[in-house]
């Protein structure tokens, strides 16, 4: 009862003076309601490039708090849900771009757009944007580590056939279960020394370097499996002067701890004139073409791996279940893909395997990741096995020991290819000059005034320079907390209902 007279206390402070709130209120909401912004206290100045002369400057000791709240950007909806929302709308903008025809990526596409109304879909921005070219969507999942609890929608979780029903430590080698999706011993092994965990938490920490190696052999299988151009068969020079790979890929953790790879993979052509334009693909390179390509890769590629024991697997492959969909480049297919793609983008490995936390720890913490009453006996088991690694000479270019809280995985959770489709740079630019179009300049006090801010980089004729320090992360006290999530949610419903026409 207390903390809430508290919480309230401090709601009513805030408010309590007019054009205090109003700058406040001003700063959360071009923050983007971040739930725990950057405090920022200094000072910029907009600098005449030409003359040096000084056009505007800014303090944040005129603000509330003498601060200047930043966004976190964060890209994880188990950190900052606001960020997490801009993040995957970008995502999903990055993604659809490379799947359409440029005409139909535009600024009124059916799909996420920024907090602030910015057209983020850019197509055909940079001479990027799908062009009718074969394009499929692959999913590359890791090999087994050994058998696993599953969740089997209602069916038993694992049958022991054969006539031994237990392995060689004694332990029953089927579960009669019929675990839930949330039951905590999704993912766990049927036995732990049967389990193969050093050669899971290796191969996570070479899953990049996997598909690098991919890209390489499906150029090597375009070259074996297309036709003869020109009466000759085709080099893998001579492929890479013809087609081109582009991609995205997104990774995402199963509940048994390892990753695996959802990917937009396209097949375009190569104009020797102009290499950055996507070009359309010769009438030979197909969608069976682009797919027997990634299926040949997948089953031959390899990484070698360090041996640190007896059993584990001296290299990394791909699993069997190799999935691959062609997807046909229209506006509808486009958008689903591009959403199912984008809702992994802003996820944790914490989202899938409980007892993990969703950053990485500092160093004096990294003894603690996986351990507590709460932690599932295999994630607590993995996270022993990747400090144990992490020690090894073998592994210590690995440096899994920063790599705790994702059991090995180094790699980038969304990234492409630098051909597939536009940036998320290029959407931050697109938003930022949406809003000084549509009055952005109008509702920030301090660019009424022509002043510099931090994410402000100015126009061609100047520069800004500031200087910060960072004051703190996150509002001072909860009631501003709760404050700014209120503002945020009427923010989100008042833009739901203008998007429905039920507002102007």
């Amino acid at each position: 009862m207390m903390r809430s007279s508290t919480v309230l206390g401090q709601m009513i402070a805030r408010v309590a003076d007019d054009e205090e709130y109003r700058r406040w209120s001003a700063q959360v909401e071009r923050a983007g309601h971040c739930v725990r912004p950057v405090r920022l206290s200094g000072s910029a100045m907009t600098v005449n490039r030409e003359t040096g002369e000084i056009e505007a400057t800014y303090s944040s000791a005129g603000e509330p708090g003498g601060v200047l709240l930043v966004a976190c950007k964060d890209r994880r909806e188990s950190v900052c849900p606001p960020c997490a929302a801009r993040y995957r709308a970008d995502a999903w903008h990055v993604f659809a771009a490379g799947v359409r025809h440029g005409n139909d990526a535009d600024h009124d596409a059916d799909g996420p757009r920024g907090d602030d109304g910015g057209a983020a879909g850019l197509g055909d921005e940079g001479g990027h944007g799908a062009v009718g070219n074969p394009l499929v969507l692959a999913t590359f999942t890791a090999p087994s580590f050994g058998r696993v609890h599953a969740a089997r929608e209602g069916r038993v979780c694992r049958v022991a056939r054969g006539g031994n029903r237990t392995c060689e430590h004694g332990r029953p080698r089927g579960c009669p279960s019929r675990h839930d999706a949330k039951d905590a011993m999704v993912g766990a092994p049927l036995c732990e020394d049967c389990a193969d965990l050093a050669g899971q938490v290796l191969w996570n920490a070479h899953a990049g370097e996997l598909w690098r190696r991919t890209v390489i052999y499906a150029y090597r299988a375009l070259a074996a499996l297309a036709p003869a151009v020109g009466g000759q068969a085709l080099t893998v020079r001579a492929v890479r002067g013809l087609l081109r790979l582009s991609y995205v890929k997104v990774a995402e953790f199963q509940k048994r701890g390892v990753v695996h790879l959802h990917v937009l993979a396209r097949l375009d052509g190569v104009n020797p004139d102009d290499p950055d334009q996507v070009a359309s693909a010769p009438a030979w390179a197909g969608v069976d073409l682009l797919t027997a390509a990634l299926m040949h890769a997948a089953q031959h590629v390899s990484v070698p791996l360090p041996v640190v024991d007896g059993h584990t697997a001296a290299t990394a492959r791909w699993g069997t279940q190799l999935d691959i969909r062609p997807v046909p480049a229209s506006r509808i297919d486009g958008a689903r893909v591009a959403g199912y793609l984008a809702k992994y983008a802003t996820k944790t490995v914490s989202d899938s395997v409980n007892g993990l936390p969703a950053s990485r720890p500092r160093a004096e913490e990294r003894e603690d990741v996986g351990q507590g009453r709460a932690v599932p006996a295999h994630v607590a088991a993995l996270t022993a096995v990747v400090r144990k690694l992490a020690r090894l000479a073998t592994c210590r270019t690995l440096r899994l020991a920063r790599h705790i809280h994702t059991l090995g995985f180094r790699g980038h959770v969304t990234s492409k290819s630098r051909r597939y489709s536009t940036t998320f740079t290029a959407l931050r630019q697109a938003r930022r000059a949406w809003r000084l179009a549509n009055g952005g300049r109008e509702r920030d006090p301090w660019a009424q005034q022509q002043t510099a801010t931090p994410d402000d980089g100015g126009d061609a004729g100047t520069v800004v320079v500031g200087d910060w320090r960072i004051a703190g992360i996150g509002y001072r006290t909860l009631g501003d907390r709760v404050l700014a999530e209120v503002l945020g949610r009427e923010h989100r419903q008042a833009r739901e209902a203008w998007r429905m026409g039920l507002i102007e």
